[in-house]
């Protein structure tokens, strides 16, 4: 089984300067659980990993500090398009909210930004379509309002949201499309998974406090990484066994 992550700096978090390549954030955290044969991670549908040999997961860090969606696209054709992959997760977005929030850019400028990733989603999301990746876990970006300052950031990040989701919905193959159901799966089966993630950390900050999660509103403590973990295993877990995945979870 091989898993892509391809992202910005939450999900690159040192990984060319780390002895196996991982870095120090949620990608590590789920090749370390997946690949850890003693392990009984079992996030509630009734699928364990245990016992399962340790090569049988190979999981690549593909994430790079400061990248938007036009250049997660670049990096993907340019270093990951000839390999086959089984799951690809795609978390970005955080670093257009910056580019519009810190450049006093017009709304027609805005508007353009926009279209220009949603347009560079849309291609790396048909491309995966095609390659026939089994399952695209597109993650929702998320910010807090640590310090104060970035709670002027969400409205933007709400229309970085939706254009993720527009972009998702254009590229998702018909059912019976060549690049349809995996084998073993029903027709109903959805190639490109959405993972919302604000809400599983905000509900952990509400109880212990935005530190616990972030560290400056936009990166991630080790407790917020591993909620990240958490969610996306919910939902490779539900891979794994075959069952209908729950969008609500997380």
């Amino acid at each position: 089984m091989k898993l892509l992550f391809l992202g910005d700096s939450i999900t690159d978090c040192g990984h060319c300067f780390s002895e196996d390549g991982l870095g120090d954030g949620y990608v590590k955290m789920i090749s370390q659980k997946l690949n850890d044969s003693h392990s009984s991670y079992d996030p509630g549908c009734g699928n364990s990993i245990s016992g399962l040999r340790r090569e049988e997961f190979h999981v690549v860090n593909g994430g790079t500090d400061g990248f938007t969606f036009p250049r997660i696209y670049q990096k993907w054709r340019q270093q990951y398009s000839s390999e086959n992959w089984d799951i690809v997760s795609i978390l970005g977005g955080v670093n257009e909210v910056g580019a519009i929030m810190d450049s006093g850019l017009s709304e027609n400028a805005v508007s353009s930004l926009l279209a220009s990733s949603e347009q560079a989603l849309y291609m790396l999301l048909r491309r995966l379509c095609q390659k026939n990746v089994r399952r695209i876990l597109l993650l929702e970006p998320f910010l807090f309002p640590y310090p104060a300052y970035l709670a002027n950031w969400m409205l933007t990040l709400d229309r970085v949201r939706s254009m993720i989701r527009n972009a998702a919905s254009m590229a998702e193959p018909a059912a019976d499309s060549a690049a349809g159901p995996a084998p073993g799966f029903s027709a109903s089966f959805r190639k490109i998974c959405l993972v919302p993630l604000q809400p599983a950390l905000d509900a952990y900050a509400s109880e212990h406090g935005f530190s616990s999660v972030t560290t400056d509103g936009i990166h991630l403590t080790e407790q917020g990484h591993r909620i990240i973990c958490d969610c996306i295993l919910n939902k490779y877990s539900c891979l794994h066994c075959g069952h209908a995945m729950d969008e609500r979870r997380c």
